[in-house]
């Protein structure tokens, strides 16, 4: 692939900052395999708006004949994103005048001091790395805002094979974004005398969007903008139950990190009484252990569906616990209480918060799944206006 192009619509509108269609030169920093068919890969984008979970981003390749492809990706990550700003400097201000001195009487020359002979020079200690924020810039500029997504080969397809198979840190590609404000959470909230509301009126007597229970529904590759959602929970997040339909294990993404994230959110639950759950990190943040009675909260690990856990205060009320159920079309595992096969309306019902919650529903994934899963939350009491979808492939 050959540099970005700086002529017209090219990399040479970076300058507008901020500007969503401005297409921006930015370079792969590192990639990571979710899977032999998947791979995550982190972009440093110079002069990148701060992204939201749930936005998705463009990217343009060109070959170096000048042929280019464009191609739309759900971010999987946008916490590296947003880099503090570096504050502007205060002016000096003017030093007065200093009135003449007058002259003062030549002194007699002093005779020559033997010079002394030079001192080598003592090599520059490397600057210390914590591992946080963006990409270092060009010069010590600073960092650089990083997103990152998580693709699938598509065989047929132009893009996605040279992203997952070819590509490596260093190459140049371009981004515009991102974009997107309606299907990103902690959610966008309207005025309420906006045209919004006037055409999706929110649930009588429901909880505010921010502090509604969250769930997300992901079907394949759709996990990936659902996953940028879990990254960015904070401690005091509201609850959030994510659900992922896979054809069998080898198909799971984010796994591992799904995993810790379930552990860390029992950890966090006020403890009780009984065993003690270790504590976890997440996101580079420690989690303190707690203790945790077995009555209270479920054990952390596989059940019948997935892997489950969630945060109970002393009170008995929830916390901002994390549930992760996985599903398998094609092929379970060993073990998995649920035989493979389609997600049914049924297990939907029994997999998903319930309509009385009024949570915000996030469901991404390909037309067929999408549209099922969003008609069956509505025949399950869901508000329309609570069900926030998005879509990808042929009707």
């Amino acid at each position: 692939m050959s540099e970005p192009s700086t002529g017209a619509g090219g990399a040479g509108e970076a300058g507008l900052v901020g500007d969503p269609y401005a297409w921006l030169p930015a370079s792969i920093v590192s990639s990571v395999a979710q899977t032999p068919g998947a791979r995550s890969l982190t972009f440093a984008v110079p002069g990148l708006r701060p992204a939201r979970a749930g936005q998705h981003v463009d990217l343009r390749l060109t070959a170096d004949d000048g042929y280019t492809a464009v191609r739309s990706y759900s971010l999987s990550d946008v916490r590296a994103s947003a880099v503090p700003a570096v504050p502007a400097v205060p002016a000096v201000p003017a030093v007065p005048a200093v009135p003449a001195v007058p002259a003062v009487p030549a002194v007699p020359a002093v005779p020559a001091v033997p010079a002394v002979p030079a001192v080598p020079a003592v090599p520059a200690v490397p600057a210390a790395s914590d591992g946080v924020g963006g990409a270092e810039g060009a010069g010590g500029a600073g960092p650089v805002p990083q997103i990152e997504v998580t693709v699938e080969r598509l065989d047929d397809g132009e893009v996605s094979p040279y992203l997952v198979d070819a590509a490596e840190p260093g190459d140049p590609i371009e981004v515009r974004g991102p974009i997107g404000g309606w299907f990103v959470w902690p959610p966008t909230e309207f005025e309420p005398d906006s045209a919004v509301h006037a055409v999706l009126p929110e649930p009588p007597g429901a909880t505010p969007l921010r502090d509604v229970p969250v769930q997300l529904i992901a079907g394949g590759s759709g996990l990936a903008p659902l996953m940028a959602m879990v990254r960015v929970r904070g401690r005091d997040a509201p609850p959030m139950r994510l659900l992922a339909s896979v054809r069998d294990p080898g198909a799971r993404w984010y796994v591992g990190e799904l995993d810790e994230a379930v552990r860390a959110s029992s950890a966090r639950a006020v403890g009780v009484s009984g065993a003690e759950v270790s504590g976890a990190e997440v996101s580079g943040v420690g989690v303190p252990a707690a203790a945790v009675s077995a009555a209270e909260v479920p054990a952390v690990g596989v059940s019948a569906v997935g892997v489950s856990a969630v945060g109970v205060s002393a009170a008995g009320g929830r916390t901002g616990g994390l549930t992760v159920d996985w599903v398998y079309s094609r092929v379970a595992p060993d073990g998995h209480g649920r035989p493979a096969g389609r997600l049914t309306r049924d297990e939907l019902e029994s997999l998903v918060l319930p309509a009385a919650e009024h949570p915000l529903v996030y469901v991404c994934g390909a037309n067929s799944f999408v549209e099922a899963v969003a008609g069956w939350l509505i025949e399950l009491g869901h508000a329309p206006t609570r069900v926030r979808t998005e879509r990808f492939g042929g009707v």
